[in-house]
């Protein structure tokens, strides 16, 4: 088995992908604290309108590495109004008192656009994050907008995705300011940095030691509770993409419902390595349902992974979690010896339906 103590990063990572995932800590930094956001000349009076016309729900569009910022603001305000996140060309239902929030890193993803055709017909209260392309031409100087850093695979640009959203929520005057959550959030992965850092040795590095627990099997990665949904699709996605291999996920107590039962293939299961992403302190009717899996697991002989979200607001947890994630896929994609930034399939899909 390859050495990941001893790997030439600059041979088989070429295109630096170490550094854009192990800098996410600046990312979230730069993200949220200096920002550029472009407002139309209109947008205080648009606030003030919302001031008698409450916003009822706020939609988020995008696909891939940008919906998945969408998916994570989902579990982090919905307690505070209604989110939905679509990854389609259409949008279900929009109305007139709804904020359309639209996320494509390249601007010109054309689902994500086919919808802001649609929202622009139904509703004044838009925002948008993206570096460039036709979603620029079509809200620069009419919405409020991020601009992101450009040179990202959007993937490795979660933190701009996420926390130019939070920006925008808070120039809507839909969510209180999270400046103090955030800084938290830093910290926790500027601690973590050091952890999961290349030149710390397998020994003590959790994610070396996760990537090499995976390495031969099939990630199946559960949330211990749902509202680590979008962080377990967020570790499949990022085992897909940056190592080119199969991983897939679910979460708790949906799976005990119907997943469980797979299990009981005594044969098939072996080919599986089950990672739960957990909290330190659960909620009992998610723990009890954890515990029961993990003894279920032992009972079988299934070996299964455990990695615990740290810090107390949602943002920090989350983020810790997918901090670790990202560089398990990194560390993951060096044991198959594949480029961790190429995406062959994903371009040749693009050339294709272009």
């Amino acid at each position: 088995m390859i050495d990941l103590d001893k790997i030439d990063l600059q041979k088989q990572d070429s295109k630096d992908m170490y550094h854009k995932i192990i800098h996410m800590p600046e990312h979230i930094d730069k993200a949220y604290f200096s920002p550029t956001v472009h407002k139309p000349s209109n947008f205080d009076a648009t606030l003030k309108e919302i001031e008698a016309n409450k916003i009822k729900r706020v939609i988020i569009v995008g696909m891939g590495g940008s919906a998945i910022s969408g998916d994570i603001i989902q579990a982090a305000f919905a307690h505070l109004i209604p989110v939905s996140v679509y990854k389609d060309y259409n949008l279900p239902l929009i109305e007139s008192d709804d904020l359309l929030l639209v996320c494509s890193y390249s601007g010109n993803t054309e689902e994500t656009l086919s919808c802001l055709e649609q929202g622009m017909q139904a509703t004044q209260y838009i925002g948008a994050v993206t570096c460039n392309g036709l979603l620029k031409q079509k809200i620069d100087g009419k919405y409020i907008w991020c601009e992101l850093p450009t040179g990202y695979p959007p993937r490795s640009a979660i933190a701009f995705l996420f926390f130019s959203l939070v920006i925008l929520l808070e120039e809507y005057q839909i969510i209180p300011k999270q400046e103090a959550n955030i800084k938290k959030a830093i910290g926790t992965l500027m601690i973590k940095a050091g952890a999961v850092a290349e030149n710390s040795p397998k020994e003590t590095n959790i994610a070396k030691m996760g990537a090499i627990k995976i390495n031969g099997k099939i990630p199946i990665v559960y949330s211990t509770n749902p509202e680590y949904a979008p962080i377990a699709y967020r570790w499949k996605c990022q085992i897909n993409e940056n190592a080119k291999y199969p991983a897939f996920h679910h979460t708790f107590p949906e799976m005990n419902h119907n997943e469980i039962e797979a299990w009981e293939n005594q044969q098939l299961s072996k080919m599986f390595i089950p990672i739960f992403l957990s909290d330190f302190k659960p909620e009992y009717d998610y723990a009890k349902r954890a515990s029961f899996m993990k003894e279920l697991f032992e009972e079988n002989g299934v070996e299964y992974l455990e990695f615990f979200a740290e810090g107390s607001s949602y943002i920090e947890k989350a983020f810790s979690l997918i901090y670790l994630g990202d560089i398990v896929s990194y560390y993951l994609a060096l044991l198959q010896k594949v480029d961790p930034t190429d995406i062959e399939y994903i371009e040749r899909l693009k050339e294709k339906i272009s």
